[in-house]
């Protein structure tokens, strides 16, 4: 007979759907990563083009662009909290103006920090026209922040997420909506440190398999439950320590 009791039973109902739910979320979770890691393959192997051709482009991620303009040296950004190589540092993201008046903000790549977090890094930025190439960043969602996210007073900004609204009226012209990330090669480009994915797909499918397995066991403790089974092994354990 089976016989689990009504309050085992609820207990299974509510969490056994909970695991699968969070396996298929993980399966999911890695098809989007392996979307996203595909696409950006794809574009890389195409000819770069410039970036006024992207505007009203409802999938710029991962194109790669042409740029050609002067930095912007007195009005760096750096970006808080990149750990490279398990060090300390900030990513570089300098501001570009083009001959169109149109501002990018072009991350250049990871740079060493001081442990005094009081002391910012010395950028330095090449003078004059720069010709360079790089690729289209769109963030996949929304960073989880902690307190206020306004900008402090003077220069650099130190962020610890780029929005690149808030900088919209920070300088005299237009902005480009996204970052724009340096290739391997350019002059000003520091260590490369970017990934189209934080999390790959493997790591998601593994956790996957975790709920799954964790919603197999749970399953066959139920039914052995039910069955009497575990009642059944407890008495024979009893008998022979008797």
């Amino acid at each position: 007979m089976f016989r689990p009791g009504w309050k085992l039973s609820l207990f299974v109902a509510l969490l056994l759907p909970a695991l699968l739910s969070l396996g298929f979320w993980q399966l999911d979770r890695a098809l989007q990563k392996q979307t996203v890691m595909d696409r950006r393959e794809a574009r890389r192997s195409l000819p770069p083009v410039a970036l006024a051709m992207l505007k009203g482009s409802e999938q710029p991620a991962f194109r790669r662009v042409r740029l050609r303009g002067h930095y912007l040296p007195a009005q760096q950004i750096l970006r808080d909290n990149q750990i490279v190589d398990g060090r300390f540092g900030y990513e570089v993201i300098t501001p570009l103006r083009q001959p169109d008046g149109v501002v990018v903000l072009v991350s250049r790549g990871w740079l060493a920090a001081s442990l005094n977090r009081s002391e910012l890094p010395q950028i330095p930025t090449p003078e004059g026209p720069q010709l360079l190439t790089g690729e289209v960043y769109v963030p996949l969602g929304e960073a989880f922040t902690l307190g206020d996210t306004a900008l402090a007073e003077g220069w650099p900004k130190r962020v610890q997420w780029l929005d690149v609204s808030q900088f919209n009226d920070l300088f005299s012209g237009p902005v480009f909506p996204y970052v724009v990330r340096l290739e391997d090669g350019a002059p000003s480009a520091f260590t490369r440190h970017w990934q189209a994915v934080n999390v790959l797909p493997a790591k998601h499918t593994g956790y996957a398999v975790q709920w799954f397995s964790m919603a197999v066991v749970l399953a066959g403790l139920y039914l052995a439950a039910g069955f009497g089974l575990m009642g059944a092994h407890k008495r024979r354990e009893n008998e022979v320590q008797k």
